[in-house]
């Protein structure tokens, strides 16, 4: 199988034959990093649904120009998936980023829980949203994934219970129901999953978390890093969906 060259297009494709100028950051990638020249063939993403097979027609030390072959329109997943996962230390919620996309996340949230040890201030937020922006949009070009998650803003664990809507289907990961299965519906608006962090929930939050119909879910009997939890549980969502 031939190596599939992706970069993401900034504005709406309009047909089939159209020439696209590819951003500077994008064709450089392809011309000075990958070495494509003319003829070779690239994959083109909107993170909207839309991807678009084209034609190198011309490479220049600062211009990257594709001709788009065939356009396809991608669907919505039918039933989005929501990660919310605690904010830990470091680079560890920023590291979930490509894997949680990589598997689909319609929605990634960062959450503070009581037991939370990073925090996100206000006045680096939009700065943090552009690179989480940037990190899917490498993740999606990996994968071939044509849907970009959308990031909401750090939420609080309190507040978040509050927000669930009657269509929105949640579990939480917990030590606790360490053998309960995780079997969401194919059936929901929306499904929800919340993965606590490194020192676990506190025993208020899980109460809190029952108490607002949330489900509370096991991934066997080891005890997993939140990251490792992340990945886990969304993969099972995702085959849960696909059967």
């Amino acid at each position: 199988m031939s190596r599939q060259f992706r970069a993401f297009v900034e504005g709406p494709v309009e047909e089939v034959g159209e020439e696209i100028l590819l951003s500077k950051g994008e064709g450089k990638r392809l011309a000075q990093v990958l070495r494509l020249q003319v003829g070779e063939k690239v994959e083109l993403l909107d993170g909207k649904g839309g991807r678009f097979y084209s034609e190198c027609i011309k490479v220049s030390k600062d211009e990257f120009w594709t001709r788009v072959l065939k356009a396809e329109r991608m669907p919505s997943p039918a039933v989005p998936i929501r990660m919310v996962v605690a904010l830990g230390k470091g680079s560890k919620w920023e590291e979930l980023i490509r894997p949680m996309t990589e598997l689909g996340a319609s929605r990634i949230c960062p959450m503070i829980s009581k037991r939370t040890e990073g925090r996100v201030p206000d006045s680096k937020l939009q700065e943090k949203k552009r690179r989480w922006d940037k990190i899917a949009r490498e993740a999606c070009k990996q994968s071939g994934n044509s849907w970009l998650p959308d990031f909401d803003d750090p939420i609080d664990f309190s507040s978040l219970l509050l927000e669930l809507q009657s269509d929105e289907e949640c579990w939480m990961a917990s030590l606790r129901q360490r053998n309960t299965p995780f079997s969401p519906a194919v059936a929901s608006g929306m499904i929800t999953v919340l993965i606590g962090p490194e020192g676990g929930w506190a025993p208020e939050e899980e109460k809190a978390a029952e108490d607002s119909g949330v489900r509370l879910f096991g991934l066997g009997g080891l005890t997993l890093r939140m990251e490792t939890a992340a990945v886990c549980a969304l993969a099972i969502a995702r085959h849960h969906l696909l059967c």
